[in-house]
């Protein structure tokens, strides 16, 4: 039997502006997806600059998973302008 969890959703917080919110992802999801929700949490429309940042401050890149990009449940991730991507 195997440990790992599979399609399992956990809850990540989203800061946003001294916001904070709660955020379900599941381990497969990619993480474009996971930052366009992010921002749909806080009635942004256009997300295509906007990135998540560990509280380290690395930015997480958008062309992995959840698993891959190595979030933990309840983790803490900042939702502002990617170093990246800026427009």
């Amino acid at each position: 039997m195997s440990t790992a969890v599979v399609g399992q959703k956990f809850e990540v917080q989203v800061i946003y502006n001294g916001v904070t919110k709660p955020l379900a992802v599941e381990p497969h999801q990619n993480m474009t997806a996971v930052v366009q929700l992010a921002a749909h949490l806080f009635g942004i429309t256009d997300a295509h600059t906007l990135a998540l940042f560990k509280e380290d401050g690395s930015e997480v890149s958008v062309n992995q998973s959840v698993t891959e990009a190595g979030l933990r449940p309840g983790e803490l991730l900042a939702l502002r302008p990617s170093a990246v991507r800026g427009g």
